[in-house]
């Protein structure tokens, strides 16, 4: 049975009733799940409590719907309970200067262990700095959490061809940023770099 096979099946075992299935996707999930969130803030102690709500509000649905992904689901779900706070916390007086929602991609979303590729990453970095927010998401999801462009267009709630049209962008800024030789070798080794 492939990953998401295995994924649904621990789901329906959810939906069923089983709540050590629940606990089998929030280990299985924690870390995607938590790094995703740091995307959008840097406090971590919001992205734990924030997941653990989302966990926890599964766990008293009386009827988990059905769901195709499970990765995406829970992605959108974090995403939009993240924002949810995030924005809470703007409108609030205490407002928390790490708190933002600028899509951020730093060198931990990279394992790379020669002087070389560092530096290589180091200018990535810098080329999708200059991205727009929702293009450094969509290569976010696309190339280092292997989703489909159904699974991104639900996520972001964007259309398949708006997707597809923000990766193709994405792409073409990048390749005139970096050149398109160093701009394979970053999609091949950040899509090695999640396995």
């Amino acid at each position: 049975m492939n990953e998401k096979g295995n994924d649904i099946f621990i789901w329906e075992r959810f939906r069923q009733g089983n709540r050590d299935a629940l606990a089998e996707l929030f280990c299985k999930y924690f870390s995607e799940l938590f790094k995703y969130g740091c995307k959008f803030t840097d406090d971590t102690e919001v992205i734990k409590d924030t997941m653990q709500e989302l966990f926890l509000d599964l766990w008293h649905q009386k009827a988990p719907p059905p769901v195709n992904s499970i990765k995406a689901y829970l992605i959108k779900a974090m995403k939009y309970k993240l924002l949810k706070v995030i924005d809470k916390a703007k409108k609030t007086s205490s407002i928390d200067g790490h708190m933002n929602v600028n899509f951020e991609i730093s060198h931990e979303a990279f394992i790379i262990t020669s002087e070389e590729g560092k530096r290589k990453v180091t200018q990535l970095i810098t080329a999708l700095e200059k991205l727009p927010n929702r293009q450094r998401e969509i290569i976010y999801l696309k190339y280092y959490l292997n989703l489909s462009y159904e699974e991104i267009c639900d996520i972001m709630q964007i259309q398949y061809q708006v997707a597809r049209n923000q990766i193709s962008q994405a792409i073409k800024t990048l390749k005139q940023i970096v050149g398109g030789g160093f701009l394979l070798w970053m999609l091949l080794h950040l899509n090695a770099s999640t396995k």
